[in-house]
């Protein structure tokens, strides 16, 4: 087992691991990369009465859409104005943001812009 695999079955950040490599955490390395037996790493563990500081998981965000942005006009522009229109029109488009791919919404010519959530 690699290290993100070891770091996620014993619920540690993988730059954990790292450092009980350095400290002696018993591994095999086949060419560039390290490989870790799960019993001998807790025997390891143990025995070396290292505490193990487990990785606190944040609770997802409820994803929260403005459905004004659903409308024709962009909601920002309707509220404060935009001069020159009544309101900036909207186009949707899509994006990848960190890996993610992601629908947007923007107000043409204001730049506005609100992601949808389908």
């Amino acid at each position: 087992m690699n290290r993100n695999e070891l770091a996620e079955e014993l619920n540690v950040s993988p730059w954990d691991i790292d450092d009980w490599l350095l400290w002696g955490c018993p591994a095999e390395k086949f060419l560039s990369q390290w490989n870790y037996n799960l019993q001998a790493v807790e025997r390891w563990l143990k025995e070396n009465k290292i505490k193990i500081k487990k990785v606190v998981q944040p609770l997802p965000k409820e994803a929260k859409a403005d459905h004004n942005w659903l409308t024709q006009r962009c909601p920002q522009c309707r509220e404060k104005g935009f001069p020159g229109e009544q309101a900036g029109l909207l186009c949707t488009y899509g994006e990848i943001v960190m890996g993610r791919w992601r629908f947007r919404r923007v107000g043409y010519p204001c730049g506005h812009s609100m992601e949808i959530f389908t």
